[in-house]
């Protein structure tokens, strides 16, 4: 791959990257804290957080208690 072809695609990849490092940290941080979820248990969310690109996004829709 070229140096301009690869330094393109990872200015790319950097800001999705960076949001997805976030939204793991963020739900980490709120599984560990959390009394109840709405579908599922702390370990298979927690489990679930690590797999990218998907996993804190579900954690969003069905397991945060609001």
């Amino acid at each position: 791959m070229p140096p301009k072809v690869k330094r393109r695609l990872q200015q790319r990849l950097l800001p999705i990257a960076a949001l997805e490092i976030t939204a793991t940290t963020i739900v980490v941080a709120d599984v560990l804290r959390a009394k109840s979820f709405r579908h599922g248990h702390r370990l298979g969310w927690l489990l679930l957080a690590f797999v990218q690109p998907i996993g804190p996004w579900l954690y969003f829709m069905f397991g945060q208690e609001r």
